[in-house]
């Protein structure tokens, strides 16, 4: 309820309504987004602006939709990987780790640049599971630069006292769709990037 009208869902639907672009008489329907963020993670989400739209994103999301991240980590990750992790959620600290009883995780791990400290890395998420990148390349030794809930504190300290970086580095960059078929389709191939803020760039030049 404090949140009301400071979200992404109610500013979609707001700038949705204010543009005429959905079908104000149709009460039945609410716009929604469908694949969410970790707060304090930034990028791309995809919204449905109306119930056919809404209802083939959620049936396609999972196959026909690549999901393209970039972060920066601790340490010298010196070639691409594959992580294949089952995470299990703890509810009571909303939070994920590696468990034999997790749901299967997928998270392929593609190196940009590094050095013997960083590593800019492009991440590819083949199943989204709850903080999953973050989790996963925590459990591989390679925490996310101003992670707090999985990263390093030391760490943590150097970027916010020397870039006042408050969270995270992690930016959903880029979203690609795929072999869809039906109502959707004419999205094939299409390609859609969000540039990262200011100062991930300046991170970015200055440790690399």
């Amino acid at each position: 309820k404090n949140d009301y009208g400071n979200n992404i869902v109610d500013q979609m639907t707001s700038y949705l309504y204010k543009t005429n672009k959905v079908n104000s008489r149709d009460l039945t329907f609410k716009p929604s987004i469908i694949n969410r963020l970790d707060r304090n993670t930034s990028g791309l989400v995809i919204g449905a602006k109306n119930s056919m739209a809404l209802r083939e994103l959620n049936r396609i999301k999972e196959t026909s939709v690549e999901k393209y991240y970039k972060t920066v980590v601790s340490g010298y990750v010196k070639k691409n990987f594959i992580i294949n992790e089952k995470l299990e959620k703890n509810e009571e600290k909303n939070k994920s780790s590696i468990s034999t009883n997790g749901k299967e995780s997928i998270t392929e791990v593609y190196v940009e640049r590094n050095n013997e400290n960083f590593s800019l890395l492009k991440i590819k998420l083949i199943t989204g599971r709850t903080h999953q990148i973050r989790s996963h390349l925590s459990s591989k030794g390679f925490p996310i630069i101003g992670d707090v809930k999985y990263g390093d504190m030391e760490v943590n300290k150097f970027f916010r006292n020397n870039f006042d970086l408050k969270s995270q580095f992690l930016h959903a960059e880029t979203i690609i769709f795929k072999n869809i078929e039906g109502e959707l389709s004419y999205l094939n191939d299409k390609e859609f990037f969000a540039p990262m803020e200011e100062n991930y760039k300046n991170i970015i030049r200055k440790i690399f």
